[in-house]
Protein backbone atom coordinates (compact mmCIF):
# COMPACT_ATOMS: atom_id res chain seq x y z
CA UNK A 1 0.00 0.00 0.00
CA UNK A 2 1.28 3.36 -0.26
CA UNK A 3 1.67 6.13 2.12
CA UNK A 4 -0.61 8.33 0.31
CA UNK A 5 -3.57 5.73 0.75
CA UNK A 6 -2.45 6.06 5.01
CA UNK A 7 -2.35 10.13 4.46
CA UNK A 8 -5.72 10.74 2.70
CA UNK A 9 -7.13 9.02 5.98
CA UNK A 10 -5.63 10.90 8.76
CA UNK A 11 -7.99 14.06 9.41
CA UNK A 12 -4.78 16.75 9.62
CA UNK A 13 -0.87 16.32 8.36
CA UNK A 14 -0.20 19.31 10.29
CA UNK A 15 1.54 16.46 12.54
CA UNK A 16 4.43 13.81 12.13
CA UNK A 17 3.76 10.67 11.09
CA UNK A 18 5.48 7.04 10.85
CA UNK A 19 4.98 3.11 9.71
CA UNK A 20 6.41 1.28 12.81
CA UNK A 21 5.80 -2.76 13.34
CA UNK A 22 6.91 -5.02 11.07
CA UNK A 23 6.32 -3.47 7.96
CA UNK A 24 8.72 -0.94 8.61
CA UNK A 25 11.05 -3.95 8.86
CA UNK A 26 9.93 -5.29 5.79
CA UNK A 27 9.37 -8.94 7.67
CA UNK A 28 5.53 -8.82 6.85
CA UNK A 29 3.45 -11.63 6.11
CA UNK A 30 0.33 -10.49 3.77
CA UNK A 31 -1.75 -10.93 6.59
CA UNK A 32 0.32 -8.36 8.88
CA UNK A 33 -1.65 -4.90 9.26
CA UNK A 34 0.27 -1.25 8.89
CA UNK A 35 1.12 0.12 12.31
CA UNK A 36 0.79 4.00 12.19
CA UNK A 37 1.92 6.21 14.59
CA UNK A 38 0.35 9.75 14.85
CA UNK A 39 2.66 12.23 16.94
CA UNK A 40 -0.36 14.64 17.39
CA UNK A 41 0.74 14.84 21.04
CA UNK A 42 -2.58 13.10 22.37
CA UNK A 43 -3.40 9.66 24.46
CA UNK A 44 -6.39 8.63 22.07
CA UNK A 45 -7.04 5.00 21.61
CA UNK A 46 -6.16 3.31 19.13
CA UNK A 47 -8.37 2.78 16.14
CA UNK A 48 -8.54 0.16 12.82
CA UNK A 49 -9.34 0.88 9.33
CA UNK A 50 -9.84 -1.27 6.31
CA UNK A 51 -7.90 0.58 3.25
CA UNK A 52 -7.88 -1.41 0.16
CA UNK A 53 -8.57 -4.69 1.84
CA UNK A 54 -5.64 -4.31 4.11
CA UNK A 55 -6.30 -3.48 7.61
CA UNK A 56 -4.56 -0.09 9.08
CA UNK A 57 -4.03 0.58 12.85
CA UNK A 58 -4.15 4.33 13.82
CA UNK A 59 -1.72 5.07 16.98
CA UNK A 60 -1.85 8.05 18.88
CA UNK A 61 1.79 9.32 20.09
CA UNK A 62 3.57 12.07 21.65
CA UNK A 63 6.98 13.56 20.48
CA UNK A 64 7.97 14.09 24.13
CA UNK A 65 7.13 10.49 24.92
CA UNK A 66 9.46 9.35 28.08
CA UNK A 67 8.01 5.96 28.98
CA UNK A 68 10.87 3.12 28.21
CA UNK A 69 8.59 0.64 27.11
CA UNK A 70 7.48 2.72 24.45
CA UNK A 71 10.35 4.43 23.07
CA UNK A 72 11.69 1.00 22.46
CA UNK A 73 9.26 0.51 19.89
CA UNK A 74 10.01 3.58 17.98
CA UNK A 75 13.85 2.38 17.16
CA UNK A 76 12.83 1.39 13.35
CA UNK A 77 9.86 4.07 12.54
CA UNK A 78 9.54 4.76 9.03
CA UNK A 79 8.69 8.71 8.56
CA UNK A 80 6.19 8.81 5.88
CA UNK A 81 4.48 12.80 7.17
CA UNK A 82 7.34 15.02 8.74
CA UNK A 83 6.48 18.94 7.52
CA UNK A 84 8.52 20.25 10.65
CA UNK A 85 11.41 17.58 10.52
CA UNK A 86 10.05 17.00 14.61
CA UNK A 87 9.98 13.38 14.33
CA UNK A 88 13.46 13.14 12.50
CA UNK A 89 15.08 15.06 15.03
CA UNK A 90 12.90 13.20 17.77
CA UNK A 91 13.92 9.54 16.16
CA UNK A 92 17.51 10.86 16.01
CA UNK A 93 17.40 10.93 19.69
CA UNK A 94 16.95 7.38 20.23
CA UNK A 95 18.91 6.37 17.75
CA UNK A 96 21.79 7.72 19.73
CA UNK A 97 20.51 5.91 23.00
CA UNK A 98 19.30 2.75 21.18
CA UNK A 99 21.50 0.59 23.20
CA UNK A 100 20.78 2.10 26.58
CA UNK A 101 16.94 2.38 25.96
CA UNK A 102 16.98 -1.55 25.07
CA UNK A 103 18.95 -2.48 28.39
CA UNK A 104 16.68 -0.26 30.28
CA UNK A 105 13.58 -1.77 29.01
CA UNK A 106 14.99 -5.33 29.23
CA UNK A 107 15.43 -4.84 32.74
CA UNK A 108 12.08 -3.23 33.22
CA UNK A 109 10.75 -6.56 31.05
CA UNK A 110 12.66 -9.08 33.58
CA UNK A 111 11.30 -7.52 36.81
CA UNK A 112 7.58 -7.76 35.42
CA UNK A 113 8.48 -11.11 34.97
CA UNK A 114 9.42 -11.06 38.92
CA UNK A 115 6.37 -9.74 39.57
CA UNK A 116 4.25 -12.12 37.86
CA UNK A 117 5.49 -14.95 39.76
CA UNK A 118 5.58 -13.57 42.88
CA UNK A 119 1.85 -12.92 42.44
CA UNK A 120 1.83 -17.18 40.36
CA UNK A 121 2.93 -18.10 44.19
CA UNK A 122 0.54 -16.51 46.16
CA UNK A 123 -2.42 -18.43 43.37
CA UNK A 124 -0.65 -21.42 43.86
CA UNK A 125 -1.32 -21.29 47.47
CA UNK A 126 -5.14 -20.95 47.33
CA UNK A 127 -5.40 -23.36 44.37
CA UNK A 128 -6.54 -20.17 42.37
CA UNK A 129 -6.33 -21.11 38.12
CA UNK A 130 -5.11 -18.01 37.32
CA UNK A 131 -1.55 -18.57 38.72
CA UNK A 132 -1.23 -20.08 35.27
CA UNK A 133 -2.22 -16.61 33.64
CA UNK A 134 0.97 -15.22 35.84
CA UNK A 135 3.33 -17.74 35.19
CA UNK A 136 2.42 -16.99 31.16
CA UNK A 137 2.71 -13.47 31.34
CA UNK A 138 6.05 -14.00 33.41
CA UNK A 139 7.19 -16.07 30.34
CA UNK A 140 6.42 -13.39 27.54
CA UNK A 141 7.92 -11.21 29.54
CA UNK A 142 11.27 -12.85 29.49
CA UNK A 143 10.88 -13.41 25.88
CA UNK A 144 10.50 -9.81 25.35
CA UNK A 145 13.64 -8.72 27.65
CA UNK A 146 16.12 -11.68 26.16
CA UNK A 147 15.36 -10.19 22.38
CA UNK A 148 15.81 -6.48 23.73
CA UNK A 149 19.02 -7.57 24.80
CA UNK A 150 19.43 -9.10 21.33
CA UNK A 151 18.41 -5.39 19.66
CA UNK A 152 15.21 -6.99 18.21
CA UNK A 153 12.18 -6.22 18.76
CA UNK A 154 8.84 -8.50 19.60
CA UNK A 155 6.61 -8.55 16.46
CA UNK A 156 4.38 -11.37 18.07
CA UNK A 157 3.47 -13.14 14.90
CA UNK A 158 7.67 -13.03 13.92
CA UNK A 159 8.83 -13.62 17.18
CA UNK A 160 9.56 -17.21 17.05
CA UNK A 161 11.04 -16.94 13.21
CA UNK A 162 13.25 -14.31 15.29
CA UNK A 163 14.37 -16.44 18.38
CA UNK A 164 14.65 -19.27 15.14
CA UNK A 165 17.51 -16.93 14.07
CA UNK A 166 19.65 -16.15 16.86
CA UNK A 167 23.05 -16.62 17.59
CA UNK A 168 24.09 -19.55 19.92
CA UNK A 169 25.18 -17.94 22.94
CA UNK A 170 24.47 -18.15 26.56
CA UNK A 171 21.97 -15.50 26.88
CA UNK A 172 19.72 -17.53 24.28
CA UNK A 173 20.18 -20.63 26.14
CA UNK A 174 17.10 -20.15 28.64
CA UNK A 175 14.90 -19.66 25.14
CA UNK A 176 13.64 -23.36 24.88
CA UNK A 177 12.94 -23.39 28.77
CA UNK A 178 10.59 -20.21 28.69
CA UNK A 179 8.95 -21.69 25.59
CA UNK A 180 8.26 -24.62 27.26
CA UNK A 181 6.14 -22.77 30.32
CA UNK A 182 4.24 -20.86 27.56
CA UNK A 183 3.19 -24.31 26.30
CA UNK A 184 3.67 -23.91 22.50
CA UNK A 185 3.99 -27.85 22.00
CA UNK A 186 0.51 -28.37 23.09
CA UNK A 187 -0.53 -26.59 20.01
CA UNK A 188 -2.80 -28.17 17.40
CA UNK A 189 -5.29 -27.04 14.85
CA UNK A 190 -8.50 -27.86 17.37
CA UNK A 191 -7.01 -26.44 20.20
CA UNK A 192 -5.74 -23.12 18.12
CA UNK A 193 -9.29 -23.06 16.55
CA UNK A 194 -10.58 -22.39 20.41
CA UNK A 195 -8.16 -20.02 21.62
CA UNK A 196 -8.53 -18.28 18.42
CA UNK A 197 -12.49 -17.48 19.40
CA UNK A 198 -11.34 -17.01 23.20
CA UNK A 199 -9.15 -14.20 22.53
CA UNK A 200 -11.42 -12.48 20.04
CA UNK A 201 -13.90 -12.39 22.64
CA UNK A 202 -11.80 -11.22 25.43
CA UNK A 203 -10.29 -8.43 22.85
CA UNK A 204 -13.78 -7.07 22.23
CA UNK A 205 -14.47 -6.97 25.45
CA UNK A 206 -11.33 -5.09 26.51
CA UNK A 207 -10.08 -3.59 23.87
CA UNK A 208 -13.69 -2.48 22.38
CA UNK A 209 -12.05 -1.47 18.38
CA UNK A 210 -12.19 -4.21 16.00
CA UNK A 211 -8.85 -5.62 16.47
CA UNK A 212 -10.56 -8.98 16.98
CA UNK A 213 -10.45 -8.86 12.76
CA UNK A 214 -6.87 -8.42 12.84
CA UNK A 215 -6.79 -11.17 15.01
CA UNK A 216 -8.40 -13.64 13.04
CA UNK A 217 -6.92 -12.47 9.74
CA UNK A 218 -3.50 -13.23 11.55
CA UNK A 219 -4.49 -16.28 13.30
CA UNK A 220 -5.62 -17.88 9.81
CA UNK A 221 -2.92 -16.88 7.78
CA UNK A 222 -0.25 -19.19 10.48
CA UNK A 223 -2.60 -21.65 10.61
CA UNK A 224 -3.37 -21.94 6.97
CA UNK A 225 0.63 -22.13 6.60
CA UNK A 226 1.26 -24.93 9.36
CA UNK A 227 3.03 -22.48 11.75
CA UNK A 228 0.80 -23.61 14.76
CA UNK A 229 3.35 -23.51 17.77
CA UNK A 230 3.72 -19.41 15.91
CA UNK A 231 0.08 -19.17 16.15
CA UNK A 232 0.10 -20.58 19.48
CA UNK A 233 2.69 -18.08 20.79
CA UNK A 234 1.07 -14.92 19.14
CA UNK A 235 -2.52 -15.75 20.82
CA UNK A 236 -0.57 -15.93 23.80
CA UNK A 237 0.97 -12.72 23.51
CA UNK A 238 -2.38 -10.74 22.64
CA UNK A 239 -4.16 -12.47 25.79
CA UNK A 240 -1.06 -11.13 27.58
CA UNK A 241 -1.19 -7.82 26.74
CA UNK A 242 -5.06 -7.52 27.26
CA UNK A 243 -4.70 -9.65 30.74
CA UNK A 244 -2.33 -6.82 31.68
CA UNK A 245 -5.25 -4.04 31.28
CA UNK A 246 -7.34 -5.74 33.93
CA UNK A 247 -4.52 -6.83 36.28
CA UNK A 248 -4.81 -4.31 38.92
CA UNK A 249 -8.78 -5.14 38.98
CA UNK A 250 -8.80 -9.00 41.43
CA UNK A 251 -12.74 -8.15 40.36
CA UNK A 252 -12.76 -8.36 36.62
CA UNK A 253 -9.82 -11.30 36.13
CA UNK A 254 -12.81 -12.98 37.86
CA UNK A 255 -14.87 -12.37 35.84
CA UNK A 256 -12.82 -12.98 32.58
CA UNK A 257 -11.04 -16.23 34.20
CA UNK A 258 -13.61 -18.41 31.91
CA UNK A 259 -12.55 -16.91 28.96
CA UNK A 260 -8.90 -16.88 29.74
CA UNK A 261 -8.77 -20.58 30.34
CA UNK A 262 -9.39 -20.79 26.90
CA UNK A 263 -7.77 -17.67 25.24
CA UNK A 264 -4.93 -18.21 27.39
CA UNK A 265 -4.66 -22.56 27.41
CA UNK A 266 -4.72 -21.53 31.40
CA UNK A 267 -3.48 -25.46 32.62
CA UNK A 268 -4.58 -26.70 36.45
CA UNK A 269 -0.85 -28.42 37.50
CA UNK A 270 0.13 -27.27 40.39
CA UNK A 271 3.09 -29.45 40.59
CA UNK A 272 4.16 -28.16 36.97
CA UNK A 273 3.08 -25.03 37.45
CA UNK A 274 5.47 -24.78 40.61
CA UNK A 275 7.95 -26.14 38.42
CA UNK A 276 7.69 -23.13 35.91
CA UNK A 277 7.95 -20.97 38.78
CA UNK A 278 11.00 -22.10 40.01
CA UNK A 279 12.65 -22.11 36.19
CA UNK A 280 11.55 -18.73 35.15
CA UNK A 281 12.63 -16.94 38.28
CA UNK A 282 16.16 -18.53 38.27
CA UNK A 283 16.17 -16.98 34.25
CA UNK A 284 15.29 -14.08 35.77
CA UNK A 285 18.07 -13.75 38.60
CA UNK A 286 20.48 -14.59 35.97
CA UNK A 287 19.20 -11.76 33.28
CA UNK A 288 19.69 -9.20 36.21
CA UNK A 289 23.30 -10.28 36.23
CA UNK A 290 25.66 -7.44 34.76
CA UNK A 291 26.84 -9.22 32.45
CA UNK A 292 23.63 -8.78 30.62
CA UNK A 293 22.72 -5.30 31.83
Amino acid sequence: MENKIILDKIPSLEHPVGLGGCRAEKINHVCCDYNVVIFDNTDLDDSIVELENEFVRLHHANLNESRIEVLSQYQNIQIINDPKWELKIFLSKIKEKKESILATYSKKCVIESQVCLAKAKDDLVTSEPVASCWIKCAAYFLIDAILALNGKQNFPVHTLDTIRNLKLSKLNDSISLITECIGLERSTHSLLSRMLKSTQGFSDMIEKNNHSVIIKNKADYLIENSLLSDCYFYLGNVNRNNFFKISNSPKEISEFTHVLKTGFDLENDSVKHESYVNTLNEIANNLLKDEWM
